[in-house]
């Protein structure tokens, strides 16, 4: 089983904005703090992500214990790394569930602090043809157009130039989309490891539009 581990700054999500609105006197201090303490905070952490995970049930796990951190790996099917410090780091494991067909992956987004929290930010990765599948509109049905008879349509007869009595007019069926051949299922996860424990965690998917 092939494990890709990545170790890299998470950068901040803005996505979907939130506007808090403040009511009431704003003191002339307030407005002198810093931007870096209203802003999300950037954590930075490491985490394992593949495609393979033994579990096919879809969910969200926290880990703050080792025998939690372990259980995370049992989901994957892996023994836990033995870089886990209880009472010092949280995990989070990201499983989506069974998939019919390759090409879906789990892509963390972020890792943040906000306000009294830590927020886990990530959306599913899926095959490209699906992608573009949900980004262009549906395609209206075309419209028959009508057109006035020629002269020379008349010369075979009254019934020249016109479709045989209880029959209409038909438009030329339209090519079958093309499709992706079906794959292995795959069980697509992502584990994160986080250098706090002294707030709660959470994690939110962005879904793809």
């Amino acid at each position: 089983m092939r494990l890709a581990e990545k170790t890299v700054p998470f950068t901040v999500d803005y996505l979907p904005r939130r506007r808090f609105l403040s009511y009431g006197v704003v003191g002339a201090s307030a407005l002198l703090l810093p931007a870096a303490n209203i802003a999300a905070q950037t954590i930075e952490g490491r985490h394992w992500q593949g495609a393979t995970a033994i579990t096919r049930q879809p969910e969200h796990v926290v880990a703050g214990t080792v025998a939690e951190w372990r259980s995370l790996w049992g989901r994957v099917g892996s023994p836990a790394p033995d870089v886990f410090e209880p009472g010092r780091m949280n995990a989070v494991g990201i499983f989506l569930g069974r998939r019919n067909g390759e090409g879906y992956s789990v892509n963390v987004l972020s890792t943040s602090r906000r306000r009294d929290r830590i927020v886990v930010v990530f959306e599913e990765r899926m095959p490209a043809e699906f992608m573009m599948a949900q980004r262009m509109p549906a395609p209206s049905a075309p419209r028959p157009v009508a057109q006035a008879p020629s002269a020379n349509s008349f010369a075979g007869g009254a019934g020249a130039g016109f479709a045989p009595s209880g029959t209409g007019a038909s438009l030329a069926p339209p090519p079958p989309p093309a499709t992706r051949p079906v794959g292995q299922p795959t069980s697509p996860w992502a584990i994160i490891l986080i250098p706090r424990a002294d707030l709660p965690v959470s994690v939110e998917q962005r879904l793809f539009r």
